[in-house]
């Protein structure tokens, strides 16, 4: 696979590291080019070959080139295609990890010394529980779409929502992330995740970006705090751009974070663009 964008001899632009039909990454790097400078969006294969890490003898480390970079790694095949071709990916991977994490560059999405994941789980549970969050409502998973648990804990039947958090059973497929509530069934195969939540919520995005967020709707909700809340949320669970998603109540008085997404997709940038991308700028290109 090539992304076909290779860096010229002197290049000293963005190097966005995603796949190359990833709308955010293409969207990156068009804003980039048209304030002034230079930016690629290069595969995991490209971009593993474009730089050069040393190690001397008592010395740092040195990566070279040293250019700002923007990672938003695509997820790994489910089936392996190859034993051939999951060992080059991940020794691209590998490699890609030791120069983000040592590049004396800007680097948006800095893996950690845990590797290039995420902090963030498929189990909203224990993403609540790593961002230092009250624990919420009984979470189940399961191979079939689980029904709504009895008060004595077991998964069959009606059952009783957890305090705060809703009436309504929602079942989620994993696979092809559709979300039905209870007992209307999800069109996919599993496996599943269900929990409480509220019959009709409302939702509110707030895009964070280091020490900065912007909600994305223009509702009033200052006395809710979500921008404050929200970057807390996201440092706590070692992220630098995300979005957390609220439930808000009906009355507009509570809020409840119910998703952190880690890779922000391109239309909640596009909603928060105005401040996002300046800030973009002044941290790419000091």
């Amino acid at each position: 696979m090539s992304s076909s964008e290779v860096p010229h001899a002197g290049f000293s632009g963005l190097v966005v590291v995603a796949d190359p039909e990833d709308p955010v990454a293409t969207e990156v790097r068009d804003y980039v080019v048209e304030s002034g400078h230079e930016a690629v969006v290069l595969d995991v294969f490209d971009a593993a070959q474009t730089f050069t890490v040393t190690v001397g003898d008592g010395a740092a480390p040195v990566v070279e080139p040293a250019l700002p970079m923007m990672l938003r790694l695509p997820a790994p095949p489910l089936l392996r295609i190859s034993f051939d071709a999951e060992f080059q990916l991940n020794e691209c991977l590998a490699h890609l990890w030791a120069v983000a994490a040592l590049t004396a560059a800007p680097v948006i999405n800095r893996p950690a010394p845990g590797g290039l994941g995420t902090s963030v789980s498929a189990s909203a549970a224990l993403t609540e529980l790593r961002a230092g969050l009250p624990a919420g409502s009984v979470e189940v998973f399961s191979s079939g779409p689980p029904g709504p648990p009895e008060p004595d804990g077991s998964a069959e039947g009606a059952g009783e929502a957890g305090a705060g958090e809703g009436a309504q059973w929602w079942v989620q497929d994993l696979a092809s992330w559709t979300t039905r509530p209870w007992p209307e069934r999800s069109p996919g195969s599993g496996p599943y995740r269900a929990r409480w939540s509220d019959p009709d919520p409302l939702f509110e995005n707030v895009v964070v970006f280091g020490d900065h967020a912007w909600p994305c709707s223009s509702i009033e909700l200052g006395g809710l705090r979500l921008e404050e809340r929200s970057t807390g949320i996201v440092a706590r669970l070692g992220l630098e751009l995300a979005s957390v998603v609220w439930r808000i109540s009906p009355d507009l008085q509570r809020a409840h974070p119910v998703v952190v997404e880690p890779f922000p997709d391109v239309e909640q940038l596009r909603m928060v663009w105005l401040g996002f991308g300046p800030r973009l700028l002044k941290v790419l290109f000091p």
